[in-house]
């Protein structure tokens, strides 16, 4: 009976029936672009924004100009990305430029390779032993090129690079850490360390490193972590209100047109009411019915909001190297078709309060 109930709804109402399995794939599909790029975002946006650098910095307090090296490995058992940056006046001599003074700045560059992530360079981002990097400010001032060797107070090296980041780095010349620690004479010890924690671990990455190092400052980038943390919770009320007005608009949608179906079936539901059928069994007959066309909808709707979905992923963080595209994800697809049931059943049921009006009588002498 079910099944020929069905078969004649799809046999004499299929613009109907179409308007409303359109409906429904419509409201499918976005939930699902949704939902997928939402599942997704907050891990690519974090992604994203650690190529901006540091968040986290322990620099040091008062008179102090260092901070203990160990603090790298204690920040490392954290699960955060750390390392030790050295600071110090250097001399640099070049052609007939001799003994000038430089910022010399020392980079770990086995860690720091997160947290530099953001420098624009030309040529090698990294130097070892008896190479360098020069800032691009510096390397105009002293008419400095690629592969040229100049010479420090330690010694020649040879640049391997230009960087240009539009901060301090463009007037520095960058050598490797150990380099910098031994012109500096410091001894396991940094003039900062620079971390890069997720934005809602910071305060807990940032009081367990306070209570290690009191005689340091552990200090928030407040910038970039503000940033992160409302660009995040935008994005995710902004989905939030998408998937209500997708739901809202939707169900008043796929309501009327339900509306309208029972309507034009009133001679069906006249005739089984005449021949005995209740009222509730034949609202159960309609209900089922929509679910059926719910869920073809929800199938076609994921397919194709799986595409959008991989589209717009590919589109907004296609630059990013780490990039993975969206794929079938099923913690997805039952929020997805659960919400497809939920509005075709809660427009079944209210075009389905006809049913009682309707008076067999009245429908059989085609009043």
């Amino acid at each position: 009976m079910f099944w020929r109930f069905v078969v004649g709804a799809v046999k004499f109402r299929r613009r109907r029936l179409a308007l409303a399995f359109a409906g429904l794939a419509v409201a499918a599909m976005l939930a699902t672009a949704v939902f997928s790029l939402y599942s997704d975002i907050e891990r690519k946006m974090r992604r994203e924004f650690r190529a901006f650098g540091a968040n986290l910095v322990i620099a040091p307090v008062g008179d102090a100009r260092t901070v203990p090296l160990q603090a790298v490995s204690s920040a490392e058992k954290l699960d955060v990305v750390a390392a030790p940056f050295i600071y110090t006046i250097g001399r640099i001599t070049i052609g007939h430029i001799s003994d000038e003074r430089v910022v010399e700045a020392g980079v770990d560059f086995s860690r720091a390779g997160p947290l530099i992530s953001y420098w624009r360079v030309e040529g090698a981002r990294t130097a070892s032993k008896g190479e360098c990097l020069a800032g691009i400010t510096l390397a105009a001032h002293f008419r400095v090129a690629l592969a040229q060797t100049v010479t420090l107070a330690s010694g020649p090296c040879t640049v391997r690079g230009i960087v240009s980041t539009g901060g301090a780095e463009d007037s520095q010349v960058i050598v490797p850490f150990e380099r910098a620690s031994a012109d500096a004479a410091f001894r396991d010890v940094a003039s900062l360390v620079q971390i890069r924690a997720d934005g809602e671990r910071l305060p807990e990455v940032r009081d367990a490193l306070s209570r290690a190092f009191p005689q340091a400052e552990v200090r928030v980038l407040r910038a970039l972590a503000e940033t992160e943390a409302n660009v995040v919770m935008k994005v995710r009320s902004a989905v939030l209100l998408l998937s209500v007005v997708i739901l809202l608009i939707t169900t008043l949608c796929v309501t009327g047109n339900f509306s309208e179906l029972v309507l034009e079936r009133s001679k069906e539901i006249g005739v089984l009411k005449a021949i005995g059928a209740a009222e509730g069994r034949i609202a159960t007959l309609l209900l089922s019915e929509s679910l059926v066309l719910a869920l073809a909808a929800a199938l076609t709707g994921y397919a194709a909001g799986l595409a959008i979905a991989y589209w717009i992923g590919l589109t907004i963080f296609s630059n990013s190297a780490q990039a993975t595209p969206i794929g079938v994800d099923f913690a997805v697809f039952m929020p997805v078709a659960l919400m497809t049931l939920l509005i075709a059943a809660v427009a079944t049921v209210a075009a389905a309060s006809r049913i009682w009006r309707i008076e067999p009588a009245v429908i059989l002498r085609g009043e």
